[in-house]
């Protein structure tokens, strides 16, 4: 494993804790986007810190492109890295995440050919049933209409690893309103077990999603061009802001190119521990109207998926949407969208388009 291939993007608003990042040697790269404008100063060697200035300077008239205030400012290292670096494996990492023994180690998947052990379900599979728990918890972003009892098939499918999502304990990736109404979500689990140290999920031939969560994620060069995160909206609508899908909604159109290009998406190890709760009025307030949005905008990415052609993953990005607004009003008829969400979603596709296009220059 050559360490100097690999670089990690943590996105924060504060000094970065380096006891967090003791299992990543020093020959791994850091890349912090500072989304507090001026206040994160580099504190290890090969350790970078991006301000706004900076991320302005890079971006000139795409700068517009880079959300603030939200996790999803990491866009700005994933153009960074692709535009000026020679880096071959990306981690991003929130800066609340402490790492543990064989973190770089566990990432050595990626970009390897393997055999693995898949799981097969019908429509999604909930990551969290991967630890060995007792009780059922369900994913930040696994949708409401999935929560039914499901029987999985695990077979074992040879695939690319180009996308690998590491999982997270102690204070466990759920929604804001399962932890404000039942115990078992305000719980703390501390060193959790998996039942499997790896797991693929899905195929091309039975297409599997999950709620991709962005904390504690890896990938190789080749796919950082549909990595990015969505913007989110402090306010979408009246008192109602709009936050935390930033990354699941992303993962359902990573997961959806992966998926069609014959390529494989997994789970598993290394598992950080997650240090902190968020604002739990706020995680509430940011949900609410992404949990109705979600519907539409995932039959709206099925709906385009199957006219684009198989290519290169930036070709296909900028492929899926422009086919999004190429038959934006024929979608909103056939899905019934309201306008309000159908506002978000073509304004969204205008920029995610804008940034796919970035990488085909």
């Amino acid at each position: 494993m050559n360490l100097s291939e690999w670089v990690i993007v943590i996105p924060s608003i504060r000094e970065i804790n380096l006891d967090y990042l003791k299992y990543v040697p020093n020959e791994v790269s850091i890349i912090v986007v500072d989304d507090s404008n001026g206040s994160i100063k580099p504190n290890r060697d090969n350790m970078q810190v991006f301000d706004y200035d900076f991320q302005a300077r890079v971006m000139g008239s795409n700068y517009d492109l880079i959300p603030h205030k939200t996790a999803a400012c990491r866009n700005f290292g994933f153009y960074y890295v692709y535009k000026f670096t020679d880096f071959k494996y990306i981690i991003t990492l929130d800066d609340d995440c402490k790492t543990r023994p064989q973190f770089m180690e566990q990432y050595s998947i990626l970009g390897q050919t393997l055999v693995l052990d898949t799981v097969i379900c019908p429509g999604w599979y909930n990551t969290i049933e991967m630890f060995d728990l007792a009780t059922v918890l369900y994913a930040r972003g696994y949708p409401y209409w999935e929560r039914y009892p499901k029987s999985y098939q695990i077979t074992q499918t040879e695939g690319r690893v180009v996308c690998h999502m590491g999982l997270w304990d102690n204070i466990l990736d759920t929604d804001g309103i399962d932890k404000y109404l039942f115990e078992e979500y305000q719980k703390t689990y501390e060193n959790l077990a998996l039942k499997r140290p790896l797991l693929r999920i899905g195929t091309s031939e039975h297409p599997v999603k999950f709620p991709l969560c962005a904390m504690n994620l890896g990938f190789i060069r080749e796919v950082l061009p549909i990595m990015y995160q969505m913007p989110m909206s402090e306010l979408f609508t009246d008192r109602y802001s709009l936050w935390r899908f930033d990354d699941i909604w992303a993962g359902y159109i990573i997961q959806t190119l992966i998926s069609l290009k014959g390529d494989a998406i997994t789970v598993g190890q290394p598992i950080v521990q997650h240090l902190k709760s968020g604002n739990l009025r706020k995680e509430i307030l940011g949900e609410h109207y992404g949990h109705f949005i979600s519907h539409y905008l995932y039959a709206i990415i099925d709906d385009a998926s199957i006219e684009i052609p198989v290519s290169n993953y930036p070709e296909m990005y900028v492929a899926l949407f422009d086919y999004i607004l190429t038959n934006a009003e024929r979608i909103k008829r056939r899905y019934k969208i309201p306008d309000l969400y159908y506002k978000y979603i073509i304004d969204t596709s205008l920029k995610l388009l804008r940034w796919g296009k970035l990488f085909l220059s």
